[in-house]
Parts: C-alpha cells; structure tokens; sequence
C-alpha cells in the first residue's frame, strides 16, 4: 500500500480533535522530499481559492477548500490545530441539532 494511503486510512481511524494534527505529526516525522511538499501545499492553496470562488458562484465551494485545508494541514501544524478544533465544534453542532 501506497505511504499516502495508509496515512489517510490513520487519519480516519484516529479520534476526533486530534486527527488533523496526528497527520501532520505522521508527515512531519516521515522522509519526504522538498518537492512533494511544495506541491502539496500549491494543490492545498489551489483547492481553498477554487473552493473560494465556488461559494460566490453557484456550487459546491466548501468541498475543495476543505479538501485543501485538509492538505495544508499536513504542513502546518497550526492549521491541523485549528482544523481539529472545527472538526469538535461541527460534531457538537450537529448532535445539538439532531
């Protein structure tokens, strides 16, 4: 199995409010090239400005700016941290509503 696969397999199977920063921990610690985290963190920017532009024109925006969140996460720690955060309020939000 791919090394990106598996670290997406973790990040599900970890508990809520920690996922995002257990990710970044697992890349942080890994051998990564340079490369692959510049591009990594342009499709991250990429995403959150087409998600940008989505949610002033009819679509779907908030799915490509969270999938880029999701991968300028894993480069920054305080991203992770503040995704981690949304991720605990969003569930207590939806169990209030249900």
């Amino acid at each position: 199995m791919a090394p990106h696969a598996a670290s997406w397999r973790d990040f599900w199977h970890d508990a809520p409010g920690r996922r995002f920063t257990r990710r970044h921990e697992r890349l942080n610690g890994a051998q990564r090239h340079a490369a692959a985290r510049v591009l990594r963190a342009l499709l991250g920017v990429l995403l959150v400005l087409v998600g940008v532009v989505f949610m002033a024109l009819p679509g779907p925006g908030i799915v490509p700016a969270l999938a880029g969140l999701s991968l300028l996460a894993g480069e920054s720690r305080r991203i992770a941290q503040a995704l981690d955060r949304l991720e605990l309020k969003l569930r207590a939000l939806r169990r209030r509503s249900r």
